[in-house]
């Protein structure tokens, strides 16, 4: 890791609520450890969050305040569940006037469990099909051209729009077990497209593919291999 990518980590980190994934908390100490810059800044972050805790912890509660927050919290339940009693009595009652009106209907002529239909809805949860399906409404939708590489259906999560330069992008989320990898679509209308390039950093890649119908593809991961997201080339897709 280095000053730039530890610097960024740093401003993210607050004590006693560290979210990074385990290997970068210990790059980061590493590097913080032997660089005497980043542990300054380091030490400097930390004490900024020390003194507005301080700060906060010295405020005078008023006498009392514990007590009258409880009692209102209290009142303020009480009208809601009494609310929230008279709305399920209410339903409670709608629906038996309705089994009542149709019980005769329904005991004359009661459907018939279709297993055949039951099996497809199953098997769809199961198919790539229905992620690829997915995928290609969400391209018709956004006007989108194929993609440029197979990715794998199984492994999408998201479809929908990132604000990138105070603009919305449409992006797709593919997550496997050990990492992600984000598409988004730059219309040559909004971005300069001719400028798009490749980049890298420690822990992600930015892949940029030529300019297609009007749009270019850039394709963020994590590590250096876009792989594990394509057709045949990944392990088992994470459980969401």
């Amino acid at each position: 890791m280095d000053c730039r990518d530890a610097q960024f980590y740093l401003r993210l980190r607050h004590p006693g609520r560290d979210e990074f994934e385990p290997e970068v908390s210990a790059a980061l100490d590493r590097h913080v450890a032997g660089c005497p810059a980043c542990a300054a800044a380091d030490r400097a972050l930390g004490g900024f969050d020390k003194a507005v805790a301080t700060a906060m912890r010295a405020v005078p509660v008023p006498d009392g305040l514990r007590d009258r927050l409880f009692a209102d919290a209290a009142a303020r339940r009480g009208v809601l569940l009494r609310r929230k009693t008279y709305r399920l009595a209410a339903a409670a009652a709608s629906v038996l006037v309705v089994a009542g009106l149709f019980l005769g209907w329904y005991s004359a002529s009661r459907p018939q469990p279709d297993t055949d239909a039951l099996v497809m809805a199953g098997d769809e949860l199961v198919n790539p099909l229905g992620g690829q399906k997915t995928v290609d409404q969400f391209l018709k939708s956004e006007r989108l051209p194929a993609l440029p590489e197979k990715f794998d259906p199984t492994l999408l999560v998201h479809t929908g729009t990132a604000r990138v330069q105070g603009r919305d992008v449409p992006v797709l989320v593919y997550r496997t077990a050990t990492g992600w990898a984000k598409v988004y679509a730059f219309r040559s209308t909004s971005f300069d497209t001719k400028t798009v390039r490749d980049a890298q950093q420690s822990h992600c890649t930015a892949r940029a593919y030529p300019v297609r119908d009007g749009v270019a593809y850039v394709v963020v991961f994590t590590g250096i291999d876009l792989n594990p997201f394509l057709l045949g080339g990944g392990p088992i897709a994470m459980q969401t």
